[in-house]
């Protein structure tokens, strides 16, 4: 299972692959897709099937998760929780404030190198040393991991500062065996000083990779 470990036990986890059709939709979320093209309403609504699955787990009714004015997910009152895809896959990440859980971030990429010429748009100057010390044929799907390390951070901030900026204010150190990653801040982005990080959990399973970071 790709998101087995990801987060702590109290933090409910659903994938599945991306299905066929279009699954059930509750009307406020329809209306937030009504106009996208199909693969966007399909990725969507398997989306929101995990992330209901994953409420499920946590005990909680099925319920609408509409979409905020900066197309973040509307969740329902005293839950927290995250939705990622690829093209081939969903997932969700749910968990409960009063289970003390601030914010989550996931993201799923598929296991495939990047170019190196991405790194000038996604690394620091120390990701890129960090990456130029690694065995080449492993550079291409490292840079991915620091990608998909930096959109879980990312997602995981925003809940709290709803703030945008560039992969460049986060930086991004790996602890490969553990499975863990550190994203550090380069500036200040309120509520968090330069210096501060966020702890998270990376994993390669079959052909993807999932990254998931969180805020107690």
């Amino acid at each position: 299972m790709l998101l087995a470990n990801l987060f702590d036990p109290w933090v409910a986890v659903s994938e599945a692959a991306l299905p066929r059709s279009i699954g059930m939709l509750y009307p406020e979320e329809r209306a937030a897709i009504a106009g996208a093209v199909y693969r966007r309403r399909l990725e969507f609504s398997a989306g929101r099937a995990c992330a209901r699955q994953a409420m499920d787990a946590l005990g909680l009714p099925a319920a609408a998760i509409p979409v905020s004015t900066d197309r973040t997910p509307i969740w329902p009152e005293g839950v927290i929780g995250s939705i990622s895809h690829s093209t081939k896959k969903c997932a969700a990440a749910v968990a409960l404030h009063s289970d003390g859980i601030t914010a989550i971030g996931l993201d799923i990429e598929e296991a495939s190198p990047l170019e190196e010429e991405f790194s000038e748009e996604i690394c620091t100057t120390g990701e890129r040393d960090w990456l130029a010390s690694r065995p080449v044929g492993e550079r291409g799907l490292l840079l991915k991991a620091i990608f998909c390390a930096k959109e879980s951070a990312y997602k995981c901030q925003y809940t709290l500062t709803r703030t945008i900026f560039d992969f460049d204010v986060l930086r991004i150190e790996m602890n490969l065996p553990e499975g863990q990653f550190s994203a550090y801040f380069e500036a200040d982005v309120l509520p968090f000083k330069r210096g501060d990080r966020l702890n998270g959990r990376i994993r390669f399973f079959g052909d993807h990779i999932a990254a998931g970071a969180m805020l107690r």
